[in-house]
């Protein structure tokens, strides 16, 4: 597969477990997202798709943490930054 269609899937098992977190009425959070696609990617038969949701998972976590170090610290968990710039 080439960038392209990798990145497309690893889109679309974000969709997914979005979807699924939704479904089964969970709050969305960058951490259930995870925790989600970690199961996700356990439960996968097919390499291309569990390597895809291990795409996303690191994915989630880069854009977490560039989120708090643009923003501050964020609280284990709980969505919430803890800095001075937090916007309300």
């Amino acid at each position: 597969m080439n960038r392209f269609n990798d990145k497309r899937l690893t889109d679309i098992v974000l969709g997914e477990a979005i979807l699924a977190l939704l479904s089964e009425g969970d709050p969305i959070t960058p951490y259930s997202l995870m925790e989600k696609l970690q199961l996700m990617a356990i439960s996968e038969k097919m390499a291309f798709r569990k390597q895809a949701c291990t795409n996303a998972v690191v994915e989630v976590q880069s854009s977490l943490m560039a989120q708090s170090s643009e923003y501050g610290s964020v609280q284990a968990g709980s969505g919430y930054h803890t800095s001075s710039k937090m916007i309300h």
